[in-house]
């Protein structure tokens, strides 16, 4: 029993410790976005598109739903705001 115990402590301890370190890292990324870059440029523009499909990936594993329908959920979301002409 105690050896049931202990693991189950380290699981808690683990899981507290990592959704704790995905919220400060989502905090981070905010205060990341937030800034006001230089001009942009493409290097820039890559980095961020690599940052995108590493995110979509991300939560494609926390949330069980495939990378395509986040991405297209992301592109609705695009057309959403975009102004009607």
């Amino acid at each position: 029993m105690k050896l049931e115990r202990n693991n189950d402590e380290k699981l808690q301890t683990a899981y507290a410790a990592a959704k704790a370190d995905i919220a400060n890292l989502l905090g981070w990324f905010d205060c990341e976005l937030a800034k006001d870059p230089p001009a942009p440029t493409w290097s820039r523009a890559g980095s961020l598109e690599s940052t995108r499909s590493w995110l979509i990936d991300a939560l494609s594993v926390l949330s069980g739903h495939s990378p395509e329908a986040i991405a297209d959920s992301l592109a609705e979301s695009r057309i959403d705001t975009e102004p009607q002409a």
